[in-house]
């Protein structure tokens, strides 16, 4: 099983991604008795520290959980050992819509950094999806921009280049940070060490230290410590062969 978390008080007050996922949706909720809809879900908080995996594949989930701060990603272990990371996961983010409606899911999570989410109780927020239109379809969306990433991630493993790969993940989290608010001059937290980025993109760890090579001696980005700044986006989209 995955090391146990730790449980701590709500932040939720003061969460900068509430916005985001089904939260301001599912918190804003009426609580009379009166009201049709159901309540909002019981939750509870818990943290996790670096390079913990706190949650193994097909084990009982504590909940339907969501990522409120930190990095994390969801992964696969082949059977020779070999890791695939099949999603990164940012603030905001379910660690799996599945997991919303089933107990156990077939991957593991590892936090990438310290990280702290939410668990819902998961019948409480079954009953949300079922009972309120509005949070019915935040979770569609969600569900919906996990099966779209998904699909790219199948077409950049079967037939992009190393070159595509790495740009097109440099700007999916560019993107995805934007939104959070959390990018500033093109520059934005980048934890990732090459042996994630290899397992993401399906390269050696040689191989996506080449092509950061490649793009910093271009002048396309900078690395200054645990951030990563685009200085040609509009170059590294043609290389990412993004629409």
């Amino acid at each position: 099983m995955g090391q146990p978390a730790t449980a701590l008080d709500s932040p939720c007050t003061t969460c900068s991604v509430r916005e985001l996922g089904v939260c301001s949706t599912v918190l804003s909720r009426p609580v009379s008795p009166a009201a049709s809809a159901a309540p909002a879900p019981r939750q509870q908080h818990r943290g996790a520290r670096a390079r913990q995996t706190f949650y193994r594949a097909n084990d009982a989930m504590d909940g339907a959980s969501l990522l409120c701060r930190g990095w994390g990603f969801a992964f696969s272990i082949l059977p020779d050992g070999r890791r695939q990371i099949l999603s990164f996961l940012l603030p905001g983010d379910f660690i799996s819509t599945v997991g919303v409606l089933k107990e156990r899911v077939g991957v593991s999570v590892q936090a990438l950094t310290d990280v702290r989410y939410c668990a819902y109780d998961r019948t409480d927020l079954i009953n949300c999806i079922r009972t309120d239109s509005k949070v019915f379809d935040k979770f569609s969306e969600l569900c919906n921009a996990e099966r779209d990433e998904a699909n790219e991630m199948v077409a950049d493993l079967g037939r992009r280049t190393a070159d595509q790969r790495v740009a097109r993940l440099i700007l999916s989290l560019m993107t995805r940070l934007s939104v959070r608010k959390q990018v500033r001059d093109n520059a934005f937290e980048f934890p990732l060490r090459q042996q994630h980025i290899a397992d993401a993109t399906g390269v050696t760890p040689v191989h996506v230290s080449r092509v950061f090579t490649a793009f910093r001696n271009a002048g396309l980005i900078e690395i200054k410590g645990r951030f990563l700044k685009v200085l040609n986006l509009p170059e590294l989209r043609r290389i990412s062969n993004a629409r």
